[in-house]
């Protein structure tokens, strides 16, 4: 991924029925040719790992289809990747590692040189990057349908260790069709930018949501922390924070 051609800000302004207050937030907008190296080299590595997924339905017994299986897998591939691939960009690629991870226990998708961590999360968007950012969940007062996600807790462990930066990422599609995304010229994601361990901790902007992300990693539905997109930092913010709390990442491109 040549990250000067593809990475470009993205400005999106409240124009949403049923809105927060929020007025305006700064994505980053990944557009990665369907043909490069790269996003080849994700694919592969997805399918290389596909055997060991676990395709249990999470909260059921049920057995989930091979496609979303893939799907999962894939897209948290090329989430995880992106930002890693941007962080690189912006910082220098020695400040930034791809742990290896051999199990979903606790994983961790990225750190800095420092030892601190960051957690990717990604989702697809049927009805598109500003109805996730800005629109309000019609059947409470102050929720939003999409967030950054934290960490867990069940019944069977207390809860999951926090990690120290969230970072999420969502594509604009039905996640019944992510698959067809990948047969455009180019693969559109958008990096929102995240949150803090700090944030996560504070109740002024985490809540409590009983639900099961993608992915599989936990075999229960469980309570996450959750933090309303609204609410999140944006990409510039989530930068800055980064920036003041990591002394060696300095800018190298901007």
């Amino acid at each position: 991924m040549n990250s000067e051609d593809v990475i470009k800000y993205s400005k999106r302004n409240n124009r949403i029925h049923n809105s927060v207050d929020r007025t305006d937030f700064v994505c980053l907008e990944i557009n990665i040719q369907r043909e490069s190296r790269w996003l080849k080299r994700v694919c592969s590595y997805a399918q290389k790992i596909a055997p060991n997924l676990n395709v249990g339905q999470a909260n059921s017994s049920e057995v989930r289809s091979i496609s979303i299986v893939e799907i999962d897998n894939l897209s948290g591939l090329i989430a995880e990747y992106a930002c890693e691939e941007v962080l690189k960009w912006r910082y220098g690629k020695e400040l930034i590692i791809k742990p290896k991870n051999n199990t979903s226990h606790n994983q961790i998708d990225l750190k800095l040189y420092n030892g601190k961590t960051i957690e990717v999360r990604s989702s697809c968007v049927r009805n598109g990057i500003d109805f996730a950012i800005f629109s309000k969940n019609i059947k409470t007062f102050d929720e939003q349908y999409f967030d950054v996600i934290g960490p867990y807790s069940n019944e069977y462990k207390k809860c999951e260790f926090f990690k120290d930066y969230y970072m999420r990422v969502l594509y604009e599609c039905d996640k019944r069709n992510f698959l067809d995304l990948l047969k455009k010229p180019v693969v559109r994601l958008f990096i929102t930018g995240g949150a803090t361990k700090k944030m996560m901790n504070d109740s002024q902007y985490y809540q409590i949501k009983h639900l099961m992300p993608a992915g599989g990693q936990v075999k229960v539905e469980s309570d996450y922390r959750v933090i309303p997109l609204a609410k999140s930092l944006d990409i510039n913010e989530f930068f800055s924070i980064l920036e003041r709390e990591n002394e060696k990442l300095v800018v190298v491109h901007s």
